[in-house]
């Protein structure tokens, strides 16, 4: 099996570089000089036995709200509490490193997405910062010392407030990308559905009478000639009824792709119903019209089609129908059909012209 990608690191998700990372700390106010203020806190206050009080607090604080409770209720609390003694474990401890950015926006982005709302998430917070300088007193006597622990702990507990909050909302905003650019595929994908034949790739009915529509108010701007064929395969029932509709279904989508190897760049197709198709050809004389047919009959009759190991000859009835002054999409079509239904009476495999 291969291997996985590694994932990329938050930070450089989400643009934490060391510049932004070193803006932080001096706004907060943690420097070198901190370091060693971090080696006190955890050798006087935040051992092992004292975290594990603070956070047996905690959480017995926080499952007083219904809210809560709820969310943590399909969690392993004992598991969640050996997390967050972890989490104190760590407090501080090389705090410019980026590894400890790293490991303070997973926290945000776990809480983005188990859905705990912002505003619980900012008072939990506030509340665990409360516990630890409530803790305090009991564990440094000396004043001053007690005094620069306590600011200590709030310039770490504002430092993993805003790194977690920033996480949060940056997490809650890809999530929201994310759902966006799912939504806008899936409606290009419907689009497609609706524009495009299923089974043969050509336009769709709907989406071939839009174009129609829109090709005959440009003929009626311009006046630049406007052509249409109708094309319907000859004895395509028999095919059907002798071959399966399997076969009949393949036949269909080679046709398909046969007439549009024989039409312009800029010419449609569109299946215009069972085995009829439509071609419209913009700004063409009647008699390019009737050589892009001729090409259409050759490239369908000149060699069969091969589907499910059979061997289908199919030919095609052509009618063509020219815009004239007046024609609306209705008019136009039914000129072309009657063209193709005169082709049929003529013997089929053949073009007319009305």
């Amino acid at each position: 099996m291969a291997d996985r990608k590694p994932a990329t690191p938050l930070c450089d998700q989400f643009g934490f570089d060391a510049e932004w990372r070193e803006a932080q700390l001096t706004l907060i106010g943690l420097d070198s000089h901190s370091r060693d203020d971090v080696r006190m806190l955890h050798e006087k206050l935040l051992t092992r036995e004292a975290a594990e009080r603070i956070i047996d607090q905690f959480c017995s604080q926080l499952l007083k709200n219904r809210q809560v409770a709820d969310l943590l209720s399909s969690f392993d609390l004992r598991h969640l509490k050996a997390r967050q003694v972890d989490y104190f474990s760590e407090f501080g401890v090389r705090f410019r490193d980026a590894r400890y950015f790293e490991s303070r926006a997973q926290v945000g982005v776990a809480h983005a997405r188990v859905g705990v709302p912002l505003s619980l998430y900012l008072e939990s917070f506030g509340m665990l910062q409360c516990l630890i300088l409530e803790s305090l007193p009991g564990h440094i006597e000396d004043r001053s010392q007690r005094q620069t622990m306590m600011r200590l702990v709030l310039k770490l507990t504002t430092l993993d407030i805003a790194l977690a909050t920033e996480v949060y909302h940056r997490s809650r905003i890809q999530d929201l990308d994310r759902s966006v650019k799912s939504r806008r595929l899936e409606q290009n994908l419907l689009r497609t559905r609706l524009e495009q034949d299923a089974l043969t790739g050509a336009s769709s009915r709907t989406s071939l009478l839009r174009e129609l529509q829109n090709a005959i108010a440009r003929c009626e701007k311009t006046g630049q000639p406007l052509a249409v064929i109708m094309a319907d395969l000859d004895h395509f029932k028999v095919v059907n009824d002798t071959e399966g509709h399997l076969v009949g279904d393949r036949v269909l989508a080679e046709v398909a792709a046969r007439i549009k190897a024989a039409l312009r760049e800029f010419d449609l197709v569109g299946r215009y119903g069972g085995e009829e198709f439509v071609v419209l050809l913009e700004n063409t004389s009647p008699h390019t019209a009737h050589q892009i047919a001729e090409r259409i009959r050759q490239r369908i009759g000149s060699q069969p089609v091969h589907a499910a190991g059979q061997q289908v000859e199919i030919t095609v009835s052509q009618g063509i129908g020219m815009w004239v002054e007046g024609d609306d999409r209705q008019s136009l079509l039914k000129r072309a059909d009657e063209a193709m239904y005169a082709a049929k009476n003529a013997g089929r495999d053949c073009i007319v012209e009305v």
